[in-house]
């Protein structure tokens, strides 16, 4: 499989600040790339980069072996890649029929506006004008101009961000789609549900340089910690009977345990046991390991604090 995108040290420099400080990384056809990072980690600028709205200070980036540096290089890639970006300037007089047929001219295609209006949610909404539209919606807008000349490389830049639940339900959709059949989809997130469920692949950007790069479930692996059982109950102690169900630990009438195996069962145990010793239980939590707690001990920082 052959790589759609290839990025080699790339910096891009403003005054003194490195807002990209020597990034690689490389995404191969028909997968699904997220950059995942907090606000001004340097994810917006890398893709700007990679779709030629920013020229970088230094490095190399080839998008379907193109440079989109290179002005030929880049009208010959533009009618191959779809771009949403985090706001879209758009007429807000026209229309959605008449801004999905304006973009369609622009790429010298047939307009199907009720088509790509179904797909991203706008069925029944064709003569609904811009500047009457929520800002969830505009981006669905800006998905469906994003896609309706059948892109092969997609970029998203924080593609949700605005939306309600029925719009990140859309697009997750529409993404998932996109990945069965085949096409490459660029995405820049700090929702760490949406690259958990989304990418293949995870970059996890801070200050401008990759810390971490693997398949959400690996990094979770590697950094995101035990699974625990922990239960706060009078009368309870875990006894050689549950002592190989893992690590120990006490506080007060609080226990917790770092399992070794699968927390579910261990809280079924946990549950069985104190119930025959009579235990009074006042709470009881299981937590596994997710793609936020691997974050957090990757970068130190919480994915919403500011940046």
């Amino acid at each position: 499989m052959s790589d759609a995108i290839v990025v080699e040290r790339l910096v891009k420099r403003y005054g003194e600040l490195d807002a990209v400080a020597g990034i690689s990384f490389s995404v191969p056809r028909g997968t699904v790339f997220g950059l995942l990072g907090r606000n001004g980690a340097g994810k917006t600028t890398t893709l700007e980069c990679c779709i030629g709205l920013n020229r970088p200070t230094s490095g190399r980036v080839r998008v379907l072996g193109l440079d989109p540096t290179a002005p030929r290089d880049l009208a010959r890639l533009r009618p191959r890649i779809g771009v949403q970006l985090q706001a879209t300037s758009l007429p807000e007089k026209a229309n959605v029929r008449e801004v999905l047929e304006l973009y369609a001219a622009y790429y010298g295609i047939a307009p199907r506006p009720a088509e790509m209006a179904a797909r991203v949610g706008l069925d029944g909404k064709l003569e609904r004008q811009v500047a009457q539209m929520s800002g969830g919606e505009q981006q669905r807008l800006a998905l469906a101009l994003a896609l309706q000349h059948d892109p092969e490389v997609l970029f998203l830049d924080e593609p949700t961000a605005g939306m309600d639940a029925f719009g990140r339900r859309i697009l997750w959709g529409e993404v998932e789609r996109l990945r069965d059949a085949g096409k490459t989809i660029v995405l820049t997130t700090h929702y760490i549900e949406e690259a958990q469920r989304l990418a293949g692949c995870v970059c996890v950007v801070q200050r401008g340089t990759i810390v971490a790069e693997d398949t959400p479930a690996e990094l979770v692996a590697k950094h995101g910690g035990e699974a625990t059982v922990t239960i706060v109950a009078d009368g309870f102690e875990p006894g050689d009977a549950l002592r190989d169900l893992g690590r120990w630990t006490n506080s007060g009438a609080e226990w917790k345990l770092a399992t070794h195996g699968e927390p579910g069962l261990a809280l079924a145990a946990v549950v069985t046991h104190a119930n025959a010793a009579a235990a009074t239980i006042h709470s009881l939590d299981m937590h596994r390991p997710t793609l936020e707690d691997a974050f957090i001990a990757i970068t130190g920082e919480k994915i919403g604090e500011a940046g």
